[in-house]
């Protein structure tokens, strides 16, 4: 840069004899900046003062600074003004420099890098750049997310009226584009348009970009990119970089600006906003007051299009257009009628009518008259009004209002008016008050964030003893406060850091308040309980003083201040008492709150009880009211008849004595008063007592024995009996169990069967307990209840009943019955338990599903009430694969208990099992089969009622004596009044778990009732012993040609096959069985006339191999057509 002076100056009309030190420069049409040197000593700052000459309207300005610097605005460049400086020290004002000026905004020519600058063209003037000087122009916009797609079509409105005067071609002004975030994009080049229609209509299509904000980067870009050949860069071009931006870069762009500066390339700075004022003019070029521009939003961006036009106007493509072409400044372009309304303590509202000639934008400057920061708002054209805020309250304002055309500025409409003062506080009152603290309220200030509360006992409110309080309601309690003093409060509204006039208030604290209510409760010979209600919580401790009416007796007792009584003990009986109550502070003690009150007369000893013991003596009990200051009671009996009385003396801590040598059946009178510590002796309190014997009940005997309970019975004594106690246990057992009679017998319930019972009875009198009698009882023996006979599920009775079908099983030589579907079987509960069933019981069940069986849940067995509604038994949910235990237990609350074991489902595969549910009083288990799945807690089972039915199969889904049932198969089915039977239990009758060296033997499957032998049969292959097992049966029926058959092959093949005979065959025990050679094409069954059977076997040969029982089955297959169960 070469030749940088640039005048911008002020015309100096008069000057004060040390104005020398002060230099005046306008930044604008309308705004000043004064500086000068200075001044030595301590001062407290400067007041400037700028005042138009006198009989103008236009108010003055005032305004202070702390720097020998300071800037107004809202001038008029044609008007004349009077400048002053005063010197601040303490209160006293001297005038430092004193100047009449007309404010000029001109500039001198100058040489900005390639460009030779003239004057600026006059104020009514317009430009345009017409020439054929060639510039080539690079926008560098901000584009990232800070900025927000609102203010980013302000961006493209302030280009396009920046680009607007200039003549854009190929041979002249080029103007490139791009935009830059986090990454720089170009979004057009130098060469890409020719018109200076094509370029605004580009500014118009430009697309928001977002990002960050890389400043270094972009100005790299336009080196490397824009100002390239490739990119329409003209090498004999001036280039000039235009960069709007509105905060700071995240990367370095002073390193990038100065490689384009070093280049020649002329760099203009604008910000807004939030942009780095100091990065801006690192960026920028020489001189920084032309290149540098800053605003504070971006609506204010259009104010400055004419500001930098006019520094543009300087380049040597540009020539003015003559004033005398344009409309000139007047009355045509100015506002009139300017009127503020609704003024209040931070705001004002403008209205003006506009010029004759409509402005494109409106620029509204304000500040305090007595000195302040110039603030300032442009608006549209259009708009005639104006919301001020944020304003200062109870401050005088200076108002202008300045229209904006495209070539020049109109006349400033001006104004003053002052803001209300901030709202004060209201109805300032006292609303509690006590010895330390004053609790204040006031109706609330519209507005205020908070209220400063200053209180000062000081009689002129000095400030080391004013306390400072915020508070944010409308209330404050001031605490900590001296006794009997006088407070003056001041209550401030605040408005952020500005304070409203105060509302004050003068009070007087109370004095040391002492307690209320006085008041005495539980009196006694010897003790008062004194109670009060404290004044104040700040209270530390109360003091109590007593005295009695002679002052023989008199103490102090102190209690925490938080205690409202206490008791006062030992006093002296029937005795006047003055007590006094004073309440401690921190501050000091309170007057104290007396009272007198009267001690009782000494009680006597009250409820007394006598107690015979054995022999000859009785226990006498009473209750002492003061046994701590009781020294000595004293006991005195006789017989009613008036024998010599007896005295016995018992110590003041004791409440019982034992009166010996007694008559029994003698009426006899107790007396009993007690001796005091001050010498009192209490009233005299007597009882008279009949002695009797205490017998026992006689005659005890036990009857009517059940599986569950015993009856016990006995004689009653003779005397009052109040009731009877007895207690029994099993003879093997320690812990042992009491009940109460009032009766002559009881029913002990919840027995356990079979076991002996002692029980011991004695007999509670009005005088005590008896001896005891005991005997000695057994329960009967737990009843086994088979179901299967109970229903009729027996060989004999089964036909009679519909829905049932019976089938022989080959292997136990039992019955297999099959229930079918809806066979209901019911019986009632009566019928079959003449007692209930016990809390110990085991349900033993062997049954097999059938593929007919239903999905849905149903009952094996159950025990219903009269109404059908199940009390106990045993649900499978095929669907599920589940089995489930209930009961009602001894609170009568239904209890499940569901099992769903793996093992448990094997129930549910078609195959006969054996199900054990073994229920004692505090658990349940479940065996399978005999082995134990599971075991769960559960509680006792309550009292089972006998009055409704037992019923088999039925489903749980439907009620009454019509509903449903399942069909299954049965073997057996038992209930015992014990837990333990499962556990014994070795399954002998499935035929998988059989062991026959345990199992007891096997009944026969039929019975032969003829004794002639038969003809014999076939001979067999020839053996060294003999191979065939023959047997023989008269009708050849079901019975001789299945069971027995079967049973032959059974047991005489196991025989054949575990005897080690001379002919080599294995002995497999509870391994694989040795192959069973398939019956010889000749019939192994002969029928013979006799109708005897013979069934023949051959053994294996030598050689043969080995197989399992399976072979068994297929022996089943032949003889029954049927696959082995």
């Amino acid at each position: 840069m070469e030749g940088r002076t640039a005048s911008i100056t002020a015309r100096i009309i008069f000057s004060s004899p040390g104005s020398g030190r002060l230099k005046l420069t306008v930044l604008s049409e309308d705004r000043l900046q004064m500086k000068w040197k200075e001044t030595e000593g301590n001062i407290n700052g400067y007041k400037v003062r700028v005042k138009p000459m006198a009989g103008d309207s236009e108010q003055e300005v005032m305004l202070k600074t702390k720097t020998p610097k300071a800037t107004v605005g809202g001038l008029s460049p044609t008007k004349e003004y009077t400048l002053q400086v005063y010197v601040l020290n303490g209160s006293q004002e001297a005038l430092f420099a004193k100047r009449k000026f007309v404010s000029k905004y001109s500039l001198s020519s100058f040489t900005i890098g390639f460009l030779n600058m003239r004057s600026f063209p006059p104020p009514g003037s317009q430009f345009q750049c017409d020439t054929s000087a060639m510039i080539d122009i690079v926008l560098l916009v901000d584009g990232s997310w800070s900025i927000g797609r609102s203010n980013f079509k302000l961006i493209k409105e302030f280009l396009s009226n920046l680009i607007s005067p200039f003549s854009i071609d190929q041979d002249k002004i080029r103007v490139g584009l791009s935009q830059y975030s986090s990454d720089p994009r170009t979004e057009w080049d130098l060469s890409a348009y020719s018109t200076r229609d094509q370029v605004l209509e580009a500014v118009r299509s430009l697309r928001y970009k977002g990002g960050n904000t890389f400043t270094g980067l972009a100005l790299t870009h336009v080196l490397e990119q824009n100002l390239k050949p490739a990119a329409g860069a003209r090498l004999e071009a001036e280039k000039l970089v235009i960069l709007l931006t509105d905060g700071k870069s995240q990367d370095d762009a002073n390193l990038a600006a100065q490689t384009l500066k070093n280049l020649g390339i002329e760099i203009f700075a604008i910000g807004v906003k939030n942009a780095d004022e100091a990065e801006l003019k690192q960026v920028a070029s020489e001189p920084l007051e032309l290149t540098v521009y800053n605003v504070l939003d971006f609506p204010l961006l259009s104010s400055l299009v004419g500001r930098l036009t006019q520094v543009l106007y300087l380049l040597p493509a540009c020539e003015p257009i003559q004033a005398a072409a344009l409309p000139t400044r007047g009355p045509q372009l100015s506002p009139t009628d300017l009127k503020i309304s609704a003024v209040t303590s931070k705001s004002m509202h403008l209205t003006w009518s506009p010029p004759v000639r409509p402005p494109k934008k409106y620029r509204i400057v304000y500040y305090p008259s007595k000195g302040g920061v110039p603030k300032e708002v442009v608006l549209d054209g259009a708009v005639s009004s104006l919301q001020l805020s944020n304003l200062t309250s109870h401050t005088e304002y200076l108002v202008s209002v300045f229209p904006i055309y495209d070539t020049a500025v109109g006349d400033g409409l001006r104004g003053v008016t002052s803001t209300l003062p901030l709202s004060s506080p209201r109805s300032l009152r006292v609303s509690e008050l006590s010895h330390n603290s004053i609790r204040l309220s006031w109706k609330a200030a519209q507005g205020a964030t908070q209220y400063l509360v200053l209180c000062s006992a000081a009689p002129n409110g000095a400030e080391d003893y004013t306390t400072e309080v915020k508070v944010v309601q409308p209330e404050v309690l001031l605490d900590g406060l001296s006794p009997s003093t006088e407070y003056s409060v001041a209550v401030y509204a605040m408005y952020g850091e500005d304070a409203s006039d105060p509302a004050s208030i003068q009070e007087t604290t109370l004095a040391l308040s002492p307690p209320r209510y006085l008041s005495f409760s539980e009196l006694s010979h010897a003790s008062v309980r004194v109670s009060w209600e404290a004044a104040s919580s700040a209270v530390k401790a109360h003091h109590l003083t007593y005295v009695s009416s002679r002052g023989s007796n008199t103490g102090e007792v102190e209690v925490p201040g938080t205690a409202t009584s206490t008791v006062l003990r030992p006093l002296s009986s029937l005795t006047q008492y003055f007590i006094s109550v004073r309440s401690t502070y921190d501050e000091g003690d309170s007057f104290p709150i007396t009272g007198n009150v009267t001690t009782l007369k000494v009680p006597p000893p009250r409820a007394l009880k006598v107690t015979e013991l054995s022999g000859n003596s009785l226990r006498l009990q009473w209750e002492a009211v003061a046994a701590s200051d009781v020294v000595v009671y004293q006991i005195r009996w006789s017989t009613v008849s008036g024998e010599k009385p007896q005295e016995l003396s018992i110590a003041g801590n004791v409440a019982t004595a034992v009166l010996p040598g007694l008559q029994k059946n003698t009426d006899y009178k107790i007396s009993i008063w007690a001796y005091y510590k001050d010498g009192a002796r209490s009233d005299t309190v007597s009882v008279q007592h009949r002695t009797n014997s205490r017998s026992p009940p006689t005659n005890l005997f036990i009857d009517s024995e059940t599986p569950t309970s015993l009856q016990v019975h006995w004689t009653p004594p003779d005397g009052r009996i109040q009731h009877y106690k007895i207690t029994y246990s099993p003879v093997s057992d320690a812990g042992a169990q009491q009940t109460v009679s009032l009766g002559s017998s009881v029913t002990l319930q919840s027995l356990l069967p079979d076991r002996a019972y002692k029980v011991i009875v004695s007999a509670i009198h009005y005088t005590g307990e008896s001896e005891t009698t005991s005997t000695t009882g057994r329960t009967s023996k737990c009843i086994r209840f088979d179901m299967m006979e109970i229903f009729g599920l027996v060989e004999k009775e089964y036909a009679s009943i519909k829905g049932v079908a019976m089938e022989p099983f080959i292997f136990s030589g039992s019955r297999t019955f099959t229930l079918f579907r809806d066979t209901q079987l019911t019986q009632r509960t009566s019928d079959v338990h003449l007692f209930a069933i016990p809390p110990e019981h085991t349900i033993s069940i062997l049954l097999r599903l059938l593929p007919e069986t239903p999905k849905e849940p149903f009952a094996v067995w159950q025990i219903t009430d009269e109404d059908f509604q199940p009390l106990l038994g045993i649900n499978l949910d095929p669907s599920k694969k589940s089995l489930t235990y209930f009961n009602h237990d001894y609170k009568a609350d239904l209890q499940e208990v569901f099992f769903d074991q793996q093992e448990v489902k094997k129930i549910f595969y078609g195959s006969f099992h054996k199900v054990h549910v073994a229920v004692s009083h505090f658990k349940i288990k479940l065996y399978l089969d005999c082995k134990k799945i599971a075991e769960k807690p559960i509680n006792t089972v309550g009292s089972i009622s006998t009055a409704g039915f037992i019923m088999l199969g039925k489903v749980t889904r439907t009620r009454g004596p019509r509903s449903g049932s399942a069909s299954f198969q049965l073997q057996s089915l038992q209930i015992t009044c014990s837990s333990v039977g499962a556990e014994e239990d070795r399954c002998c009758d499935l035929p998988a778990l059989r062991d026959e060296d345990t199992c007891p033997s096997l009944a026969p499957a039929c019975s032969c009732t003829s004794g002639r032998p038969g003809l014999p049969g076939p001979p067999g292959p020839p053996v060294s012993s003999p191979s065939t097992q023959h047997v023989a049966c008269t009708g050849v029926d079901s019975c001789c040609l299945g069971m027995v058959g079967m049973r032959i092959m059974l047991l005489g093949f196991r025989k054949i096959l575990e005897s080690e005979n001379h002919l080599g065959w294995k002995r497999p025990l509870r391994s694989p069985s040795p192959t069973v050679n398939p019956v010889p094409p000749s019939p192994p069954l002969t029928h013979v006339p006799e109708r005897h059977i013979y069934v023949s076997f051959n053994p294996p040969r030598a050689g043969d191999s080995t197989t399992s029982l399976g072979s068994l089955s297929q022996c089943w297959a032949t003889l029954w057509g049927r696959n082995f169960p």
